[in-house]
């Protein structure tokens, strides 16, 4: 049995005296050793990390040990299987919060943060202390050639448009997690990530729920996450260029079936967002069928999936 790592401590002074400590939570699976780099990456910007893996093989194990022996800073959480995203993350969330630290940077082990993202981050804490409950950065899909978006504004009014280079994008409907700088406070408000989501839309329902116990999201523009979509293809289609994400079946039912449910519970409440995700689905549904190996069996997978979120399962 692998020994639990020692718990965490607070350091005598912070890296961000604006911020106070953070602890950052990386979940990895099955990364290689390819996630030495990004945990270096993170660690020399953060107080201490806490690396929960779910399951992972040999080679990524070893990495990580290898990584705790050269940083003690660094503690690693070994589950022996893989639990999902959400379980993973609140395993990290209740060792932070738990030693008292002051904010938590959440990150997927598939993301590299430009070296100076919480520096940035911490910039928007020092110029408008108190604002807000969580940072983000802006993205980049470094496999794609495609700018990210986020959705913002209320009710029906909503629209997708970029963060800017610079300044803030403030009250996004939602971000993703990797990347994201909660306060302490807002992460015991917003509750635990939903660990039946078990990856997908995680991070949208966590962002509801932060929003309606009261704090407030931003996208720093000047922080830049480079963030991977995993084995997106490119595709000609009536003269543009169509990526497809290429999941296995039972990812698009788990992906439909959740959102489904978001529709159902949020969908008053973010009715601008539910529309535009509703034509998402839609649109996914023809990059499958239409581009995607496996496509008749993926698409019967995002039906029967939606079918359980719509149907099934109460809303989330």
């Amino acid at each position: 049995m692998t020994p639990s790592p020692p718990p965490l401590t607070q350091p005598s002074q912070p890296r961000h005296p604006a911020l106070g400590p953070i602890g950052a939570v990386v979940v990895t699976y099955n990364t290689g050793p390819a996630v030495r780099a990004r945990l270096e990456r993170v660690a020399a910007q953060v107080d201490a990390v806490v690396v929960v893996d779910n399951g992972s093989d040999d080679a990524t194990q070893a990495a990580l040990r290898q990584a705790a022996t050269a940083d003690p800073a660094l503690h690693v959480i070994e589950n022996p299987d893989n639990r999902g995203l959400a379980a993973a993350q609140n395993q990290g969330l209740a060792a932070v919060l738990a030693a008292g630290f002051a904010w938590v940077l959440l990150m997927d082990d598939d993301s590299t943060p430009a070296p100076d993202m919480v520096a940035v981050l911490a910039g928007v804490e020092a110029d408008r202390p108190g604002a807000f409950g969580l940072l983000a950065p802006r993205l980049r899909y470094p496999d794609i050639a495609r700018e990210p978006t986020f959705v913002s504004g209320l009710g029906w009014r909503v629209r997708k448009r970029p963060a800017p280079t610079a300044g803030l994008l403030e009250d996004p409907v939602f971000v993703i997690a990797s990347g994201s700088l909660v306060r302490a406070e807002a992460a015991r408000a917003a509750g635990p990530m939903r660990e039946d989501f078990f990856i997908d839309y995680v991070d949208v329902d966590f962002s509801f729920r932060l929003r309606r116990a009261g704090w407030r999201i931003a996208v720093a523009g000047a922080a830049v996450l480079d963030h991977a979509l995993g084995r997106q293809t490119p595709h000609r289609l009536l003269g543009r260029t169509v990526w497809t994400s290429n999941h296995a079946p039972f990812r698009y039912h788990a992906m439909a079936r959740n959102r489904a449910r978001l529709w159902r519970g949020w969908g008053g409440t973010h009715p601008g967002w539910a529309a535009q995700d509703v034509a998402a689905l839609v649109a996914q549904f023809g990059r499958v069928l239409l581009l995607e190996e496996q496509g008749a069996a993926k698409a019967r997978a995002i039906l029967r999936g939606l079918w359980t979120g719509l149907f099934r399962l109460p809303p989330a």
